[in-house]
């Protein structure tokens, strides 16, 4: 999954074509990338035992994950593959385009989006600049 953005992800921004730049923003506005979720329900869960069957009638909903930076500025972290993503988390996989719907349809107080952050070369995205990739699909 996203094997040419993984690539230019590892080039050092000091190396970095401006090619390598126009293809990082055409390959980050096709891109599916792996988002760190948070699943909340109104279903109380604590009386539940092995074997009992839970009903959802409303369907369970999830919120991003978020980080923050040294400035206490909220982003949502994405990563291009599984072996980008540390710990155990819930996740769900999702396009660009589709964050950025989801974002422009319900607004936070969120800086931007971060593309891989524990990596040797992250990407930034001012909240901004993210929405603006995607302003004439939508």
């Amino acid at each position: 999954m996203n094997e040419r953005l993984k690539e230019l992800l590892n080039i050092s921004p000091d190396e970095a074509t401006k090619e390598d730049n126009e293809e990082l923003i055409e390959e980050i506005k096709t891109a599916q990338l792996i988002m760190p979720i948070e699943i909340t329900s109104m279903i109380d869960i604590n009386d539940a035992k092995v074997g009992d069957i839970i009903e959802i009638d409303g369907g369970l909903r999830f919120i991003p994950q978020k980080i923050i930076d040294e400035d206490n500025n909220l982003f949502i972290p994405l990563f291009s593959d599984d072996s980008e993503v540390y710990g155990h988390t819930s996740a769900i996989d999702i396009y660009t385009k589709d964050l950025a719907e989801m974002i422009d349809d319900n607004p936070e107080n969120i800086a931007g989006v971060v593309l891989n952050p524990f990596s040797n070369f992250s990407v930034t995205l001012p909240m901004d600049s993210f929405l603006g990739l995607f302003k004439e699909d939508y």
